[in-house]
């Protein structure tokens, strides 16, 4: 059987956050700074108070707004090909994305990212089995339009690789050339078929810039998924206590799908979470945090209330090297993650709070993913993997090595997983391959994958999304 499903909350203790919500919703209600949606709101019966612009969502407009999202859905490759189902209860993972530095491979030093380094990103990307999908990684730093850098960085990802597109701004301009660009590079439909997934976040506390909600409005009508994720901070923009922090996102997050929904009812959608907790002693936000992960394994308990698919950010570290607090870090955040059945887990290669990325650590970070999602599978109980036959005909002081059933079952993909980078076996065998830690192998890895040349976009397309970056700039 599989992992029994990670939980942090009673089903008590989940109805008392969800009921809480609601009344935050009902009473305080949310800001929302965009005239448009303040009068399609009151239109649709909510109390608005054009003044305050805030907006009151009574329990039944809540209930009717949650039982119209869809539980899954189906996203597709940039050829159009299938590629995974995000709800069917089998957690995906994704890179990325949008920090500003790099470690540069070659000097070991962190600089500005460039439009190469994402190019390359996405080579190494697609071909690691347990990267899903990919987040931009950075804003490219070396653009000749800084407006338009994650253009930049969602070209270079669509033209070097075939999995499909995670992306995020806060801006509505950028928004919708990502979505064209999207288009310009997708051999389906994706007015009917999804290839990205757009994540739109509220500002903590339980309020909405103007230029988000024009883009939840926008992209509503491409089609295109949103993935709602707020970001509150503990103790700074909301309680300091873990399950205040968790009711803050659910309202934030609640109050956006409920505007998705009343402008669409059926359109998809992700519930989301990024939190950060603060360290008192300096002010840091911190997203590695033994809390933060914590907060995870309770959001997916409420997305499953709302049998919505869920997103957490993972696997997560705020150090700054390749070291062991990094590890600890991301593996139990990934787990975490994993084990608690998320749906899309976005963060493969990203560290120093979400601010650096690196290739070493994408491989690494694939590594954690993959593990994680073994121990999450479980193992097979029946006759054939109990094997009481084979243990019988063998008997006592035999051996199994040369056995039909070993032979058989160590080419299963699935009962074992082998490792990528993992150091294994005699310390003489690694002293004569030259004593290479777990960083200096994901460093060789990811040479080999990127120079393997990804799988790069036809020039066709390639030409029609560079003119969509170049009309956005003019």
């Amino acid at each position: 059987m599989r992992l029994s499903t990670l939980e942090v909350l009673s089903q008590a203790e989940v109805k008392q956050i969800h009921d809480a919500t609601l009344d935050i919703l009902a009473g305080c209600g949310v800001e929302v700074h965009n005239a448009k949606m303040l009068a399609f709101l009151k239109g649709k019966g909510l109390d608005v108070d054009e003044n305050k612009k805030i907006v009151r969502f009574t329990r039944s407009c809540m209930e009717d707004a949650l039982a119209s999202i869809p539980p899954r859905f189906e996203v597709f490759d940039r050829e159009g090909a299938p590629a995974f189902v995000l709800g069917d209860g089998n957690p995906k993972v994704a890179a990325g994305h949008n920090a500003v530095f790099w470690v540069d491979s070659e000097t070991g030093k962190t600089r500005p990212s460039r439009v190469e380094d994402v190019a390359r990103f996405a080579r190494i990307c697609e071909k690691l089995d347990c990267i899903d999908m990919i987040g931009i990684p950075v804003m490219p730093q070396d653009v000749p339009d800084p407006k338009a850098t994650l253009l930049y960085g969602v070209a270079a990802t669509v033209k070097n690789s075939r999995k499909p597109i995670y992306f995020s701004t806060d801006s509505y301009a950028v928004n919708r050339s990502i979505i064209d660009i999207l288009a310009a590079g997708f051999r389906g439909d994706l007015s009917k078929q999804v290839y990205g997934i757009s994540q739109l976040s509220p500002t903590a506390p339980l309020y909405w810039e103007g230029g988000v909600i024009d883009a939840i409005m926008d992209t509503v009508e491409t089609g295109v998924p949103i993935s709602i994720l707020p970001e509150p901070n503990a103790g700074m923009s909301c309680p300091y206590t873990l399950a205040g922090l968790i009711t803050v996102n659910n309202a934030e997050c609640l109050s956006g799908l409920a505007m998705i929904q009343l402008l669409q009812p059926g359109a998809k959608v992700m519930y989301a979470n990024s939190w950060t907790t603060t360290d008192m002693r300096t002010g840091d936000a911190l997203v590695g945090s033994t809390e933060t992960t914590i907060c995870r394994i309770a959001a997916a308990q409420l997305a499953r209330l709302y049998k919505t698919p869920s997103h957490t950010t993972a696997p997560n570290s705020d150090n700054h090297a390749h070291d062991e607090q990094n590890s600890w870090e991301k593996t139990f955040s990934m787990f975490c993650a994993t084990a608690a059945r998320h749906d899309l887990i976005v963060n493969c290669g990203m560290f120093a709070t979400g601010m650096t990325c690196s290739d070493e650590q994408l491989v690494m970070d694939e590594e954690i993913s993959a593990m994680s999602r073994r121990i999450g599978e479980g193992l097979r109980v029946d006759s054939e993997t109990i094997a009481a036959d084979v243990i019988q005909e063998v008997g006592p002081h035999g051996s199994y090595l040369m056995h039909d059933h070993t032979l058989n079952w160590i080419r299963q993909p699935k009962e074992y997983l082998m490792p990528r980078v993992s150091v294994r076996g005699a310390k003489a065998s690694w002293d004569a391959a030259g004593a290479k830690d777990t960083h200096a192998l994901a460093k060789e890895k990811a040479k080999k994958l990127q120079a393997e040349g990804g799988c790069p976009v036809s020039a066709d397309r390639a030409a029609r999304i560079e003119k969509i970056i170049a009309a956005f700039s003019a």
